[in-house]
């Protein structure tokens, strides 16, 4: 197994220019053509989360200002795992003649998606910076564990990347299955409401949702102002880890297998 583990990480470093063309292709012409260019990586999703916040934090009868730094802090790390995860599962797909020409190492495909998500998320948010400067909300040293937070989630994202990249490739149904999923994983997720506003039968659901640690850990230096908690950063190492070996251990075993079953 080493052997073949060196060898795939060899190869992923003699493809990084690939690697690196595909991620430039991704955000070039997710854009190109168009008035306001990649201006619309800011302004596409602060649009969508004014709106949100306007309309939810009247149905909440919430402040404005206050329920809207709680709604992007939690949009921010949601929409790169939601992107990441429906966009990985048809890399191959979407590929497929690129990957039956030349042999390249397989896992820059969803990688390169992963990554080109990761810049569209770190423009957003820094303009979620801005308009929490603009609110007055309060700022602290904790702003320093954001880097921390982007790494943790980008790992954890890219293993569930993996999987649904190499499941789609056998069931094709599921890349409309993974759209379902989300929608329902969304309203499961505390990103419109605190964790302690669901009560009953529902409440339990969210002790198992993986993604709740890794919404903390950007809601709390940005929204509180703070450190996100110990149980928090422990349990989004442990989910980052566990997804990211998943990812790789099931995406070594099938990878010489895409090319037939595409």
């Amino acid at each position: 197994m080493k052997p073949r583990t060196y060898s795939f990480f060899g190869e992923l470093s003699s493809s990084r220019n690939v690697l690196w063309q595909l991620v430039a292709q991704q955000l070039i012409l997710r854009y190109r053509r168009t008035a306001l260019g990649y201006l619309w990586t800011l302004i596409n999703p602060l649009l969508m989360m004014s709106i949100m916040a306007l309309v939810f934090s009247t149905l909440f009868n919430a402040d404005l200002k206050t329920f809207a730094v709680f709604l992007f802090t939690g949009m921010i790390p949601w929409n790169f795992f939601s992107s990441v995860v429906t966009q990985s599962g048809t890399s191959f797909i979407n590929n497929e003649g690129l990957i039956k020409k030349i042999y390249l190492p397989k896992i820059i495909f969803p990688l390169s998606i992963t990554s080109a998500l990761l810049i569209d998320t770190i423009f957003s948010f820094f303009a979620l910076f801005i308009i929490i400067l603009i609110l007055d909300s309060p700022l602290s040293w904790a702003l320093l564990f954001i880097p921390i937070a982007f790494l943790l989630l980008f790992v954890f994202t890219l293993g569930i990347g993996l999987i649904t990249s190499i499941a789609t490739v056998y069931f094709r149904d599921l890349q409309y299955v993974i759209l379902i999923i989300m929608q329902a994983l969304f309203f499961l997720t505390p990103i419109l409401y605190k964790p302690e506003a669901l009560k009953g039968k529902v409440a339990w659901l969210i002790t198992l949702n993986p993604v709740v640690p890794f919404i903390d850990l950007f809601r709390a230096p940005l929204y509180l102002g703070s450190l996100p908690s110990q149980s928090t950063i422990v349990l989004s190492i442990l989910f980052s880890l566990a997804s990211i070996t998943v990812g790789l251990i099931i995406f070594l075993w099938q990878e010489k297998k895409i090319v037939f079953r595409l």
